[in-house]
């Protein structure tokens, strides 16, 4: 395709088919306009062959399994506020498919973005190394065993131990697990620290007590809670590692006849709005949202300026937060 040697936001909007003033909100207000509208702009980009020196102001992007779960809120605010700070153009992206190798190939072909902020896990370090070798790499919330690609995260393991020895602390004995998938770190890292707990207090594992959701989705949760709460043999508590499943945890509880926290004491994770909004509130493992978003994008714009980084490995610390729910 023919281009002009300099591409103009217009020529980006009329092939994508929006209006200019829709194809800045992408580059300015990026969670205002719709998914399928920021990839047909991303599209068209790659179709002029847009890159990234022809504009003033930097891009990198953000990319996410999902914009719909709560917890990632705080931490767009965060990147924003850190990208606008150092006049940088933050976008964001949807991975759903974030396991299939194919799901990077608009990364690897072209040359849009400066750098890139990964809130997911990456399919193997061939990819990783691939990723590397076209962009700066910076992880959110993830960990990596790749030593060149620096991460901002909490100590899930340890959060998770210490969300576990207070419900231990109150009594509880027969603790159930609300999981995600192992391929979130975050996800196999809680369910460390939730055995652990369990056993180092002399306490019985009960597998059939840890449960994972394919995804954070309160619908799917509340299903696999109904299910569970529905057997003879039931849990006296119940760690979530989302305040959404804890809320779920809670309707579900309700649905079959189950009073919390009298019957059954649950326990979120994240400490997002949502957890100071449910009958009863949730208790729940508070971690700093608007800082792992904050401080990853500044790795990676750090990274950018030539910056030295003094860790390339920043655990941020949580607390527990104690409501009605326990």
């Amino acid at each position: 395709m023919a281009v002009s040697k300099k591409v103009t936001i217009q020529q980006i909007a009329a092939l994508a088919n929006v209006s200019t003033a829709t194809a800045s909100r992408v580059l300015n207000q990026p969670l205002t306009v719709k998914q399928d509208t920021r990839e047909r702009f991303f599209w068209a980009m790659r179709q002029l062959d847009y890159q990234p020196g022809q504009r003033h102001t930097p891009m990198i992007l953000a990319t996410f399994p999902t914009l719909v779960n709560p917890f990632y809120g705080p931490v767009i605010q965060g990147m924003q506020d850190a990208a606008k700070k150092r006049n940088y153009h933050l976008f964001l992206q949807q991975l759903e498919m974030f396991q299939d190798r194919q799901s990077y190939d608009f990364l690897l072909d072209n040359s849009i973005f400066h750098g890139i902020i990964l809130t997911h896990p990456v399919p193997g370090m061939d990819t990783i190394e691939a990723l590397l070798n076209k962009h700066p790499l910076v992880m959110c919330s993830q960990y990596t065993e790749h030593e060149q690609v620096p991460y901002v995260a909490i100590d899930d393991y340890s959060a998770s131990k210490h969300a576990v020895n207070y419900l231990i602390s109150i009594g509880k004995k027969r603790i159930a697990m609300l999981n995600a998938p192992f391929d979130f770190s975050y996800a196999r890292f809680r369910e460390k620290g939730f055995t652990d707990a369990l056993k180092e207090a002399g306490l019985p594992v009960f597998p059939e007590l840890i449960l994972h959701v394919d995804d954070v989705d309160y619908s799917l949760a509340f299903s696999s809670m109904t299910t569970l709460l529905s057997e003879s043999q039931k849990p006296d508590a119940i760690f979530c590692v989302s305040d959404v499943f804890a809320s779920a945890a809670i309707k579900a509880a309700e649905h079959v006849g189950l009073t919390v926290p009298q019957d059954i004491a649950v326990m979120g994770f994240d400490n997002v709005n949502l957890s100071s909004m449910t009958v009863p509130t949730i208790s729940t493992v508070s971690q700093p949202m608007y800082q792992l978003g904050w401080q990853s994008c500044n790795l990676l714009m750090d990274q950018l300026n030539h910056i030295p980084i003094i860790t390339r490995r920043v655990i941020l610390s949580t607390d527990i937060i104690v409501r009605q729910s326990t």
